[in-house]
């Protein structure tokens, strides 16, 4: 999911950066910049993390409920088996 830039629009992008800011605002706006990409990572890592946990406790419990259902349509067959078995 990253950015793949060549080492030519790099230095394009350089160029350009350190035209429009000058040699002075360029650190401080790449600080800023770099302070952004990171936050964003995070906010996105913590997004990521909070959709797995919820997909994943969906998952559970249709699991939970499948496996009730199974139980509970297993016990209805022993019934009915033991009434066909022995008719009272």
């Amino acid at each position: 999911m990253g950015v793949n830039l060549t080492p030519n629009e790099i230095l394009i992008i350089s160029l350009v950066a350190l035209i429009a800011l000058g040699p002075k605002q360029l650190p401080n706006a790449v600080r800023k910049a770099a302070r952004g990409i990171s936050e964003l990572r995070r906010y996105s890592s913590e997004f990521r993390a909070e959709v797995s946990s919820v997909v994943d406790k969906a998952v559970e419990d249709s699991h939970d409920a499948e496996l009730q259902r199974q139980v509970e349509e297993s016990g209805e067959l022993n019934s009915e088996t033991k009434n066909t078995r022995d008719p009272e």
